[in-house]
């Protein structure tokens, strides 16, 4: 069935600003909605704008076959191999806090013939952030870690377009459903442009209502903030904003103000749809090994998965050129360090259902891991989507207080519930214990600092 237009991703605050819908319409522009402060479509566009967009449909399977051609894909899509990884460069390992592998891999690839720059989020001025083309390795320790909050991506493809050469790309998984769902269906001959995909293990995409919430908890000033990175210092890392005023620090695992910013319902509308966490479409993705065996070394350390023998051939030529450090894992180290119902998309499949019964707008995606999935009870996806929609309009009205008091109380109970699991299954390895999963080995973990 044939999408006319997007007027029902604009209707729903479904859009996640990858740009595939402006590069096939270029009478589009993406602009903030000033409600919902998440990035939209300027107008509903055509037919031809819905039929990329990642929150109408995704064709993973065919899209799969395209990038991936004759490799074999399972519940984890297409894996290669699987490994714990980080930078041997101590200062870029602790600034990145997961690691340091993305600007480690983009330094390599960068020094190769090959290849002419990288596409990667630059931060432009206060919460504005967008991609560039990178071709200096110098500038590489200069760009940004991970950036959580909606920005627009656009550019990208632009960039891609634009230019001559072959080019790494990093991207979140969303951005990239758009960019080849794109390229494949509008201009094929852009894929020899692509020389390799470094994708993230996604951590969700926030509207700035998240950012509004913490400033005004932490008595900052939103409109006046001229930098922000969430991440840094070591693992887990703390959000930091910069103002006129001075910096603001904030804990991202302790702070009860963070835990409500950051809350689910700040999340995109489409991030509670999705099911591609994993980024099944990078050539090799890199996000933080969630794991009780790396809980408590003093440096970050990345998950990573190489789809295909390229990637995996370059990261052992980085160990043995001393540029990393990496042991081997399974897939079940994916399973367990971004939890079972991210990676299978249990919660996602089953509210997809739900809104679909219900006469919602609901992207429709099917992934390798549908085969794989539990969906989550109806109940629960009754529950939720009904305290989503009561957050929004708070959010909307810009009534942060009240979800502050709201999570100190009504909810508080599950927040609660969530700080005793992580204790006893990360610390206390209480799954090792029961003999349900067999830990990463204290030697294997040892070469990491």
């Amino acid at each position: 069935m044939t999408t006319p237009d997007l007027s029902a991703v604009i209707e729903n605050g479904m859009c996640i600003g990858c740009g595939a819908c402006a590069a096939a319409d270029p009478s589009l522009t993406l602009e903030l909605d000033p409600e919902r402060l998440l990035y939209r479509p300027s107008h509903a566009s055509n037919a031809a704008a819905a039929a990329v967009c990642p929150a109408v449909q995704v064709d993973f399977h065919g899209l799969e076959e395209q990038v991936f051609p004759g490799q074999q894909s399972t519940p984890y899509g297409v894996v290669d191999t699987v490994m714990l990884a980080q930078s041997t460069d101590y200062d870029r390992n602790v600034k990145a806090s997961s690691g340091g592998l993305i600007k480690e891999l983009l330094l390599e690839l960068l020094a190769r013939d090959d290849v002419d720059g990288a596409i990667c989020l630059d931060h432009v001025e206060g919460l504005r952030f967008e991609p560039r083309l990178v071709r200096d390795p110098d500038e590489i320790d200069m760009l940004p870690g991970s950036i959580y909050h909606a920005v627009p991506l656009d550019k990208a493809l632009q960039l891609l377009r634009e230019h001559d050469g072959r080019f790494v790309l990093v991207a979140i998984p969303c951005q990239l459903e758009g960019i080849y769902s794109y390229i494949y269906t509008h201009e094929p001959l852009l894929v020899s442009k692509i020389h390799t995909t470094i994708g993230l293990l996604c951590g969700w995409l926030y509207s700035h209502h998240a950012l509004r919430a913490i400033c005004r908890f932490k008595g900052v000033d939103f409109d006046q903030i001229e930098e922000i990175s969430f991440r840094g210092g070591g693992p887990v890392g703390s959000l930091q904003i910069r103002t006129p005023d001075g910096l603001a620090k904030v804990s991202r695992r302790i702070d009860f103000s963070y835990q409500v910013a950051f809350d689910r319902s700040f999340n995109s509308p489409r991030c509670h749809l999705c099911i591609n966490h994993s980024n099944f479409l990078a050539d090799i993705v890199v996000g933080d090994a969630w794991l009780p065996s790396t809980v408590k070394t003093r440096t970050g350390i990345s998950l990573l998965i190489c789809r295909n023998p390229d990637t995996t051939e370059l990261v052992r030529r980085m160990r043995k050129d001393g540029r990393l450090r990496t042991t081997d894992v399974t897939v079940d180290d994916i399973k367990e360090s971004q939890k079972r119902q991210v990676v299978f998309g249990d919660f996602a499949y089953a509210y997809a259902e739900y809104r679909m019964e219900q006469g919602l707008h609901t992207p429709q995606m099917v992934g390798p891991n549908r085969s794989a999935a539990q969906l989550t009870g109806r109940r629960t996806v009754e529950e939720f989507h009904k305290d989503l929609v009561r957050k929004l309009e708070l959010q909307g009205q810009r009534r942060y207080r009240y979800l502050w008091v709201r999570k100190a109380t009504v909810e508080f109970p599950k927040l609660a519930k969530r700080y005793l699991n992580w204790f006893f299954v990360r610390i206390l390895r209480v799954k090792s214990l029961l003999g349900v999963r067999k830990e990463v080995s204290r030697e294997q973990v040892s070469i990491f600092r």
